[in-house]
């Protein structure tokens, strides 16, 4: 059985704006069928990016998407998080006390939560998307 920590979407908006540098003016139905990915689902990411201003849609004739933000700015955790909202490892950690801390007075796996949390965090940060264009 295999579990990726990534939901499709989030995968498919990192190709989607990897995509759009490459070939700025691309359509959303080329994208898909460059990407093989399901058209309609990509819309509904390609809406997500643009909300979140790392691309611009026009429609019509002429239409196309274009990138808003700066890929040597953009970090995989923002695709994600623009995507998906935050990252982190277990909801419990974002409470001041856990079920367990209630029950016993203390946590002894709320740290290691957190813990990852910001090294996951941090590691996704530091790769910008400007570093995943390909060269040549």
């Amino acid at each position: 059985m295999l579990r990726t920590l990534l939901k499709r979407e989030e995968s498919y908006g990192v190709h989607a704006l990897l995509a759009v540098a490459e070939t700025p003016g691309i359509t959303t139905p080329e994208m898909a069928k460059r990407l093989n990915i399901p058209p309609a689902f990509l819309a509904k990411v390609v809406a997500k990016l643009a909300k979140a201003g790392l691309v611009v849609s026009q429609t019509g004739r002429h239409g196309g998407l274009w990138l808003q933000a700066d890929l040597g700015q953009v970090s995989l955790l923002t695709v994600i998080e623009a995507l998906s909202g935050a990252v982190v490892m277990d909801t419990c950690q974002l409470k001041p006390r856990c079920a367990t801390e209630e029950r016993k007075g203390r946590c002894a796996l709320k740290p290691v939560w957190l813990k990852t949390t910001w090294a996951v965090r941090d590691t996704l940060d530091k790769v910008k998307l400007a570093e995943l264009m390909e060269r040549g």
